[in-house]
Order: structure tokens, then sequence, then C-alpha cells
């Protein structure tokens, strides 16, 4: 009886969701991600979005992504699974909601779903003193090191908002551009438009999400990342262990390239 409320009650949530249409700000950035860290020289390019509401509330992830969320919240058989996983191929896993001062992180890995929650002024950054132009932009530099990596920035106060790309929302002005030192991951402001949007929580009663401390998430992910291909393989199906080529025993880490970057 339990469970069937708690599915009944999901299934509202969602729908009241989906009725409840806001309209938004959304900011379109390029993204040129190394997804193989291996082969730097294959970048892969893909479109990202930072949608703000009127409560200055946002959320950032990549556009393939929001919308294979938005479509498989809606699927009701498994061709239509396949035909939503065929047509949307995100080169990336996470979404970062920002409300209040708190950013919520969700990012896949391997099969499970984990969230987790921090403060956006977890981010010390050191600001350069002298402007440039970017594009038609007056901008100023900023560096932090965060989640292992060495970030720049480019913001500027010409887009009246304390906003940017992923986690970097506590600088004095809204962040145009924002790459590490291995330009591994490149964001890049395209351009800005208003529109509809629904479900913006990106309910999914259909797939599960596990909240976690940030440290139990980057325990999770240095698990994953010393596991091998064959290690996954054989966890789907043990009968995999006699047939999976010798190839698959490299760790994932060694190739595998998430911007949450652990040793």
């Amino acid at each position: 009886m339990k469970k069937s409320l708690l599915a009944t009650l999901a299934f509202m949530l969602t729908i009241c969701s989906y009725a409840q249409q806001k309209t938004i700000m959304r900011y379109n950035y390029s993204g040129k991600i190394v997804s193989d860290k291996t082969q730097p020289q294959k970048i892969d390019e893909s479109v990202f979005v930072l949608d703000i509401d009127s409560t200055q509330s946002s959320r950032f992830l990549e556009l393939a992504l929001l919308e294979r969320k938005r479509a498989a919240a809606t699927i009701k058989s498994q061709d239509e699974l396949m035909q939503v996983l065929h047509t949307y191929r995100p080169k990336t896993n996470f979404t970062v909601f920002y409300s209040n001062g708190i950013l919520a992180s969700t990012s896949k890995i391997w099969r499970t779903t984990y969230t987790y929650k921090e403060s956006k002024n977890d981010l010390i950054w050191e600001i350069e003193p002298d402007t440039e132009q970017w594009n038609s932009y007056t901008v100023q530099k900023a560096t932090t090191f965060f989640e292992g990596r060495y970030w720049n920035v480019l913001f500027t106060t010409a887009i009246p908002i304390i906003e940017g790309p992923y986690k970097f929302k506590n600088l004095p002005g809204f962040v145009v551009k924002a790459w590490d030192d291995e330009k591994h991951y490149v964001f890049e402001l395209l351009n800005n438009e208003k529109i509809k949007m629904d479900n913006w929580e990106l309910i999914n009663p259909k797939e599960m999400e596990i909240e976690i401390t940030e440290a139990q998430y980057i325990k999770a992910l240095k698990i994953h990342q010393n596991k091998t291909y064959k290690d996954n393989l054989i966890e789907i199906n043990p009968k995999n262990a006699e047939t999976v080529p010798d190839e698959f025993a490299e760790k994932i880490g060694l190739r595998s390239n998430p911007i949450y970057k652990v040793q």
C-alpha cells in the first residue's frame, strides 16, 4: 500500500512539474571536451545551456543531456527508450542546479545516479585587476584550483547577473568563458534567448537518484576509475568473464576524463 501511494505521489509530482511552464533566460555555451585523456588531440564539441529562472535559480548541463532527460521521463516502452538513447548522445553526464547559495550536483557513475550539495563559496578565486576584450565584452580574468583542475575564467559586468557555467557562480560578474589549464573542458558563451520550459527539476520517476556527500561521491568515483571495463561487463552478466577480450582489462581511469578530476 505504501509503495503504491509513493508511486502515485511521484507520478502526480511529475504531471504537476510538466504542467507548470515557466519563462526562463537561456545562455548557450559552446563546449569542447577531451573525453579520452590519452587522446588530447581528439576534441568533442557540444552545446551546453545555463538556464536562469525569475528567482535567480539556475541549472547547467549539456543540451543533449537535457533533451535526453526530458524525453526519457515520458517514454512508455523499451523501443521508445532505445530511440531516445540513439537520438540524444551527450558527451557528459553532469547537471548542476543552483539556488540560494547552494549547488546541487547530479552525476552518473556507471549505472548509478548520485547527487550531492555544496556551497558556491567553496570556490576561492584570484582575480586579476587588468581588463581585456573578449568578443564584444570587457572582461577580467580569475583563476582557481577546484575539483582537481586549475580553472581560468573570464567574467564581465556588462551582463548584470552573478552567474556562469558549471559551478562558477560567486564572481563579481557573469562568466563568459571558462577553461581548465589542460583545455580538457572549455566553455564559451554563444548567445542568449528567452524560452518557456517545463519540468525544471528534470523529474523522472523511472530514475532513482542517491543523495550522498561530496566525500562519498569522490570515493565512488575513485572506485569506478580503478575498475576495469571487464569488471563492469561481468557485473552485468557473470558469463561475460569467459568471453570478454583481454583489452577490456584496462582500468577505466586510464582514459575516462570526468570534469571532477580525482587522483
